[in-house]
């Protein structure tokens, strides 16, 4: 077999097991732990400076995952926990703040700021070609 078709054939094989992993990932059933710490990583600890009470090391959120074992157990929704939390420390616990209210502005933030910035650039360049234009050729 010619060195070129066994390069394109090893990239193809490459290729197919990259998708059946990430499938494999994307599609596989969660566990009872994927999903405490799933839910973990959403709900932002009362104690530290906007972390997640997952990754953070106080008591308070040690004893918050415990809860959320608890009531993932008990076979409660992922929003039914969420509400729990949000009913007990208010809507600042959570990492993923609801689309509504005062939260839209910072759902919407990002895409005016990106909006300006196209415009900006758009500007600029409309700018630097009009300038090109309005010189003559060898003018230095």
């Amino acid at each position: 077999m010619p060195e070129n078709m066994r390069r394109w054939l090893v990239l193809a094989l490459m290729a197919v097991f990259a998708v059946v992993i990430v499938a494999g990932i994307a599609v596989g059933e969660e566990t009872e732990t994927d999903r405490v710490q799933s839910l973990g990583s959403r709900i932002k600890c009362p104690v530290c400076q906007g972390e997640a009470i997952a990754d953070s090391p106080s008591e308070t959120a040690r004893a918050m995952m415990e809860i959320v074992a608890e009531r993932v157990a008990d076979g409660q929704t992922d929003q039914e926990i969420v509400e729990y939390f949000t009913e007990r420390y208010g809507n600042g616990v959570s990492l993923d703040p609801p689309f509504s209210g005062r939260t839209l502005v910072l759902w919407l933030l990002p895409f005016v700021a990106a909006g300006f910035g196209i415009v900006m650039i758009l500007g600029r360049r409309r700018k630097f070609s009009d300038d090109e234009m309005a010189e003559p050729d060898g003018a230095s």
